[in-house]
């Protein structure tokens, strides 16, 4: 690499390290950390779970019906004007949480946090990264989506000691200036892709003239795949069952008997473990066939997701730890196998559509899951279903093949 950012092979490192700093912020105060405010919200308002957790519903529905339009604008816009507006976004959701008094005003701002969550998404993150990396790419989407994982770790138990020291409403406010320190380090570091700078992708000779935004099928190309249905489809699926688990864990440990501070730092074992199945995984998806290891992550997932089902109290924290592990690796992979599997020609609408099928069913298993604790004042039955959807995800896994030539 010659002259300015690309004169350092370190600059494409620096694109995952922000990937995993957005998603660390935007993943962690949205999909997981947020959880830890549920009991907070209950003791104040009176709400049923279904109720609250109808929020997630707003939110990844309407995720799903803009991520195909949210895709052409990465494609034409640039990750890097996304991301600022998504940061801008998220810290808006955050201040107008501090003042929450209604349940509509809660589903109003879900639905700033929704568009919020489009442009600091894993989509955009893992586009922008895709650039950047020829060579080394299942690695760097591992490093930039270990940022989901630290939410998580990080967010959770520091939630739950900011709540009790300061308050909920406190807490969402403090809370609201981190996308903004994020947008300030995002203008100052991300350039859309090396050609920006008069570079190449790592591992790239820069005397092919290849442009990889180039390569690849076209989003109708890809929909006619079986590979494309079933990404989405098993996706689906998958997401329905981790972001059901992810938003229930808390309040689920808490009928166990856990204590709130011990509650998020089960959480932060869930991302921890999940921390490591993106590296591990996304490193080995670099030099062995990532379809098997895909598979072999779903595999993992169902192990513990049947530990989760039989609601033993002295099952739950090994459970947690497996889920965590399979998961990770899936995240990873999923990422990877929209981009790798098709090309990058069209990625950003080929990741919108396949966003909104997993959308549809994160917000899904997220409400349903509430509404199924109301009427059986259980989760034995939600737990069950989710037992027999990532099963059916993992058939639907054995379908995925790469649909482009690899060289």
């Amino acid at each position: 690499m010659t002259g300015g950012y690309g004169s350092s092979r370190l600059f494409p490192w620096a694109m995952a390290f922000t990937g995993m700093l957005v998603l660390l912020v935007s993943n962690g105060l949205t999909a997981t950390a947020l959880s830890v405010y549920d009991e907070s919200l209950l003791n104040e308002f009176g709400w049923s779970r279904g109720e609250l957790k109808f929020r997630d519903l707003v939110t990844f529905w309407l995720i799903a019906l803009i991520a195909p339009f949210a895709g052409a604008f990465i494609d034409r816009l640039g990750p890097r004007r996304m991301l600022v507006f998504g940061c801008v976004l998220l810290s808006i959701g955050y201040v107008l949480y501090s003042r929450l008094d209604s349940l509509a005003m809660l589903y109003a701002i879900h639905v700033i946090l929704a568009l919020g969550l489009l442009g600091a998404s894993t989509m955009t993150c893992v586009i922008l990264i895709s650039n950047w990396f020829y060579k080394q790419r299942g690695l760097a989407i591992g490093i930039a989506l270990v940022g989901t994982s630290l939410g998580s770790i990080l967010l959770s138990p520091v939630n739950a000691m900011l709540i009790e020291r300061f308050g909920w409403r406190q807490a969402f406010l403090m809370e609201a200036a981190l996308p903004i320190v994020l947008m300030v380090f995002i203008l100052a570091v991300v350039r859309n892709s090396p050609r920006d700078v008069g570079s190449v992708a790592l591992g790239l000779d820069a005397t092919a003239g290849r442009d990889l935004r180039l390569e690849g099928l076209t989003l109708p190309e890809a929909m006619r795949t079986r590979t494309f249905w079933a990404i989405g489809l098993s996706g689906m699926l998958i997401y329905y069952s981790i972001l059901a688990l992810y938003n229930h864990l808390f309040l689920h440990l808490r009928g166990l008997g856990f204590e709130p501070l011990n509650a998020g730092f089960a959480l932060s074992l869930l991302g921890l473990l999940g921390l490591t199945g993106k590296l591990v995984n996304g490193a080995l998806a670099d030099r062995i066939d990532r379809h098997k290891v895909f598979l072999i992550c779903l595999t993992i997932m169902l192990v513990g997701v049947a530990g989760l089902a039989t609601l033993r109290k002295d099952l739950v924290l090994p459970s947690i730890a497996i889920v965590g592990l399979g998961w990770g690796g899936l995240f990873t992979l999923y990422n990877m196998l929209a981009v790798s599997n098709f090309g990058l020609r069209a990625a950003g609408k080929i990741g919108g559509v396949i966003s909104l099928m997993e959308s549809l069913g994160g917000g899904l298993g997220i409400w349903l899951t509430g509404v199924l604790y109301d009427r059986f004042d259980s989760y034995q039955q939600a737990f069950s279903l989710i037992l027999g959807l990532v099963l059916l995800g993992l058939l639907l896994g054995t379908q995925i093949r790469s649909e482009v030539r690899e060289n």
